[in-house]
């Protein structure tokens, strides 16, 4: 109640200051008093309007969180991860527009694309932090919009990400292949750590592509079982942030870091 008043002394002060002025210039008071009730109303009118809107905003916000009940689930968990619950809310949207199209009867069912997922998972990175990624890179159309990705990874390393990217050779990659996978090398040393390694050294259990923020957590895409060096195609992004799975995870990263040789 108090700020409702403040408000308004505020609305009444203004008006009140547009009088006096008009008052001083034009040295008729009548005509002063019309100009600042005026120049007063069409005030209020703009700063009422935008005031209804900004909380037409947050209501509509609100029930948003309450149709997806994700403050009550969040709630109810002992622990939760910022960052996990970051990645989270960014499908909000993709999930409201399908309740919203289940309530219309009209549904289009779409995912939101890979590469998205990715980066927003990547940019959870911060200056310190240290970054190991595996990848059979060198497919023309292994993932669409993945220099947006790598473009990211530049910005991390600039920003004091400690960024090392092992690229590994396939068994049966094909001369086109290695000369790709050579290209994406060159292009990525010049901003990232860059390492490389053929798949008949690697251990077993590591996993070919995926992104080791150290000690914090490690995503990993899956390809689907119709995927070939030509055609690779991507089912899910898996997000692991289990501690105990993690430091197996950075043991066998460390060991493919020894194994691998730097590109230079």
């Amino acid at each position: 109640m108090g700020k409702e008043w403040l408000w308004w002394l505020g609305e009444f002060g203004l008006a009140a200051t547009v009088t006096i002025i008009a008052g001083f210039v034009t040295r008729d008071v009548p005509i002063s008093i019309l100009y600042g009730l005026f120049v007063g109303t069409v005030f209020f009118v703009l700063r009422e309007h935008r005031r209804v809107v900004s909380q037409h905003e947050r209501q509509v916000f609100e029930m948003k969180n309450e149709a997806l009940n994700l403050p009550p689930t969040f709630t109810h968990l002992e622990i939760i991860d910022p960052n996990m619950r970051q990645l989270i809310e960014h499908e909000r949207s993709e999930l409201l527009r399908l309740a919203k199209e289940i309530a219309e009867g009209k549904i289009l069912l779409r995912s939101r694309p890979v590469w998205q997922i990715i980066n927003v998972f990547h940019k959870l990175a911060k200056p310190g932090d240290r970054i190991i990624t595996t990848n059979t890179g060198g497919h023309p159309t292994r993932m669409p919009n993945w220099d947006i990705v790598v473009q990211t990874d530049f910005e991390l390393a600039d920003s004091g990400v400690d960024f090392t990217r092992i690229f590994i050779e396939p068994a049966n990659a094909t001369p086109e292949f290695k000369k790709r996978l050579k290209q994406q090398m060159d292009y990525q040393k010049e901003r990232i750590k860059v390492r490389h390694i053929k798949e008949s050294k690697l251990p077993s259990g590591v996993l070919q592509n995926a992104m080791l923020m150290v000690d914090k957590y490690c995503g990993n895409v899956i390809f689907g079982t119709g995927s070939s060096l030509k055609q690779p195609v991507i089912e899910e992004v898996q997000i692991i942030s289990n501690q105990e799975e993690l430091k197996k995870i950075k043991e066998t990263m460390e060991l493919v870091l020894k194994l691998s040789e730097e590109y230079k």
